[in-house]
């Protein structure tokens, strides 16, 4: 772009310093267009046809903004001068500028560059009539929980009408801004939880821990509350809806805390309360001065969308590879996967999952349509499918990322699968040897980076003629080396013969 704007001006500089071309009102002398511009001021260039150089410097300013406002310090508000100029909320209507900027393309080269737009238009286009069809509901938050480490756990009711799968993510929207999380509930529980990890650093997601686990609070009347919130600390909140915009929002719930409420915390009906949880700016929210109360909290969720990691019930063993945050959309998975065995156990009569997942014949046999015989269990098997077997990786840096997510993992896998899962994890970081504990959800703990060639060839010795499905979340470096292993140890001869990794990933 640089270049580009470069020559631009030093050829308007040299029509500029040019003589001036005789005039040709009859047309006999058949001058060029360069030769007819010989010689304008650089005034009349700036206005002259579509006002092309001032159409490209405006698109120059906004894609040079749209770059600025993209660096990690802006996005994520790692400084107080970015989280003064707005942090991610800066970037996110920089980047909403993008229409105007495509307009100003077409008007600045429409001879050459409309081909290049059509498709990616239309792409754009059919992305926005999906994104009408997902529903953004006003949540009723059921409660919300401060963990270590700052990581923010909240549990939704369920919408009505919506449905999704493990593995998959919402947008979490709130005054104006809306962020992806992914969902570490399990479709089978009928609650919605998302784990959120939220240090100062991060601007909107600690500014939103800090309204649910003490602004809001006190706004109620909560009085006996520490600031900062301590580890533990546990906010029930109870369903409102506005009578005149029928619009849910959530107030925290005396009656379900140990905490001491003062009266003031009852609904209150006077002109002081004020709105001051709702965006003006967010989709049109025009909620009166005296709509809502104080201590309201206004979500929504939009959603769900689709994640590699939920072709999971596609294979019958799977390696996952979760790298620190990375862990969240597998616990979801482990849930699921918890919940679906004790549907089979509960179904088959069995105490364990070891009769179904080894995919042992059973005696009971039905016929099916087109005569083939299939056993009781198989059917079972094809109506709840789960892998059989489950090998997951967690590559950690240092022991914070463990205790961050310790407690959700080690949940996940309590259940009738449990002997189905096995968890390795890769502590990477340096880490003083006397702050190690032993975990009790891992089967091995490892110091260093994983050695992929090795955990493959252990793969493929022990699944010898499986499909095995490799799902990473995590960072692009690991996947990189994950897709060359699956690569170099899959056989192929398969399916006749061998196995194959099938490697699917989502980055971060």
């Amino acid at each position: 772009s640089i270049v580009h704007i470069a020559a631009h001006v030093m050829h308007m500089l040299a029509v500029a310093a040019a003589p001036p071309m005789q005039h040709d009102e009859l047309g006999q002398l058949i001058l060029s267009e360069e030769e007819q511009l010989s010689g304008t001021p650089l005034e009349e260039q700036a206005f002259g046809p579509r006002l092309v150089p001032i159409s490209g410097a405006m698109i120059a300013a906004i894609m040079l903004f749209i770059y600025l406002t993209a660096v990690t310090c802006v996005r994520r508000g790692t400084n107080a001068l970015m989280r003064c100029l707005g942090g991610f909320k800066l970037f996110s209507r920089m980047h909403s500028m993008w229409p105007l900027l495509y307009i100003l393309l077409l008007l600045h080269a429409p001879a050459r560059l409309w081909i290049w737009f059509f498709f990616p238009v239309l792409f754009v286009i059919v992305d926005r009539l999906i994104l009408t069809q997902h529903q953004r509901p006003f949540s009723r938050l059921i409660c919300a929980e401060l963990l270590p480490f700052d990581v923010l756990h909240l549990k939704f009711e369920l919408p009505e009408g919506f449905s999704y799968q493990a593995g998959q993510y919402v947008l979490l929207g709130w005054r104006g801004e809306w962020h992806p999380f992914t969902l570490t509930s399990a479709p089978e529980e009928r609650v919605l939880t998302v784990h959120i990890r939220a240090p100062d650093s991060l601007d909107w997601c600690s500014a939103l821990r800090r309204r649910l686990t003490y602004e809001a609070p006190v706004a109620a009347g909560f009085t006996k509350i520490e600031y900062p919130p301590k580890a533990g600390t546990t906010i029930r909140y109870v369903k409102c809806i506005d009578l005149q915009t029928k619009r849910v929002y959530s107030r925290p719930d005396p009656s379900s805390t140990t905490l001491s409420v003062t009266p003031s915390s009852q609904p209150r009906k006077n002109s002081h309360d004020v709105v001051v949880d709702v965006d003006p700016d967010d989709d049109g929210c025009s909620f009166s001065e005296n709509a809502l109360p104080g201590d309201a909290v206004v979500l929504q969720l939009s959603g769900p969308f689709g994640a590699p990691a939920q072709q999971v019930w596609e294979y019958e063993t799977i390696l996952v590879v979760g790298s620190g945050i990375g862990v969240t959309p597998f616990v979801s998975i482990l849930r699921s996967v918890q919940q679906r065995a004790a549907h089979r156990t509960a179904i088959l009569g069995s105490t364990s999952t070891s009769a179904f997942a080894k995919r042992r014949p059973a005696r009971d046999t039905v016929h099916s349509s087109n005569g083939a015989v299939k056993s009781r269990e198989e059917l079972i098997r094809d109506v709840i499918p789960m892998p059989s077997r489950v090998h997951f990786v967690w590559v950690v840096r240092d022991q914070r990322e463990v205790d961050w997510f310790y407690g959700l993992l080690s949940e996940a896998i309590r259940g009738p699968a449990k002997d189905i899962v096995e968890i390795n994890m890769f502590l990477t970081g340096e880490i003083e040897l006397s702050k190690v504990r032993r975990l009790d959800c891992t089967n091995k703990q490892f110091f260093g980076r994983p050695n992929w060639g090795r955990v493959f060839s252990q793969l493929k010795s022990e699944h010898p003629e499986d499909h095995v499905g490799v799902f990473l979340c995590g960072s692009p470096e690991i996947g990189v080396q994950l897709a060359r292993q699956s690569q170099i140890h899959s056989d192929p001869t398969f399916p006749k013969a061998g196995m194959k990794f099938s490697f699917h990933k989502e980055n971060f």
